[in-house]
């Protein structure tokens, strides 16, 4: 209101956010903040005033990039938003699986009593892909369990790599030494299906694998696989391939862990993402550049 804006909100829990439901949203719209709704060529195309959109998380997948910078719309995230929320989720999940607590949950509501044994994390190498802000977060935090750090990415970051003793190693090294392996790289095609039949066949046997980045980075049927096989001990998802159906494979599965894509939904991470991405949107309606 401050920049002369009408801000227009909508329940997402009251609407099915897809293409249709955004087509009729953005008519009228100069600025548009986004969580994983599809921002495609077609709704971009249906917005004629439309000049900035923001997406409420680091990822912008789901948003035609190309088809908005045709249209010279602004495309940009709210960087440093929630990436604290995603790597305490990590550990969460991490400990969630070597101790079997959703096992243990559904066993004990269901009338049964057993002792669980699982390993403790202190001592175990974690696998980060993708040493960005979230990866970095996850490495701090499983420095302070007392594990063992390695990380891959495209970008290297020797300084943080050597004040925090995370070394970089190839994937396939990364695969083999993981007692846990957690993704932490954006959707790009390079890293779509990263983990399929090959790569899952890489991982040291007994390992767990934890998803808190973007769903399609895994093979489901390959992952549903690799579990069926005992090549993995178990996984944890909180992002799927064609988010909100989970194949009934995963669902079925006792030894996965699955979340509703909860990863940056903590409550100060949630303020600071709408926090950022109003600030961002006003600042290109102002004529100058996101922050």
């Amino acid at each position: 209101a401050a920049h002369g804006c009408e801000v227009l909100e909508h329940d997402a829990h009251d609407m099915q956010m897809n293409e249709e439901t955004l087509l009729s949203l953005v008519p009228a719209a100069a600025g548009l903040i986004t969580a994983l709704e599809p921002v495609t060529a077609r709704v971009l195309a249906a917005a004629p005033r439309l000049r900035v959109v923001c997406a409420t998380g680091v990822g912008y997948d789901h948003i035609d990039v190309e088809a908005a910078s045709a249209r010279g719309v602004t495309v940009c995230i709210s960087a440093g938003s929630n990436h604290q929320a995603v790597a305490e989720l990590t550990l969460g999940l991490m400990v969630a699986l070597a101790r079997k607590v959703a096992y243990g949950d559904r066993l004990l509501r269901g009338g049964g009593w057993e002792r669980l044994v699982g390993p403790e994390l202190w001592g175990k190498t974690l696998g980060i892909v993708g040493l960005g802000r979230v990866g970095k977060s996850v490495a701090l935090l499983a420095r302070a369990f007392g594990m063992r750090v390695v990380a891959t990415d495209v970008v290297l970051d020797h300084t943080f790599g050597s004040t925090h003793a995370v070394d970089y190693v190839p994937l396939p090294k990364l695969l083999r030494t993981g007692d846990f392996v957690s993704l932490h790289c954006p959707l790009t095609p390079s890293t779509r299906g990263l983990m399929n039949e090959r790569t899952l066949g890489l991982m040291k046997p007994g390992a767990y694998l934890i998803n808190t980045s973007r769903g399609p980075v895994v093979e489901e049927e390959a992952l549903a696989q690799a579990l069926r096989s005992k090549q993995i001990a178990g996984a944890a998802l909180d992002v799927f391939e064609a988010e909100p159906h989970i194949g009934a494979k995963l669902r079925e599965e006792p030894r996965v862990i699955l979340t509703p894509h909860v990863g940056g939904s903590s409550d100060e991470a949630l303020e600071r993402m709408m926090e950022l991405a109003l600030l961002n949107v006003t600042q290109v309606l102002d004529g100058a550049v996101p922050v």
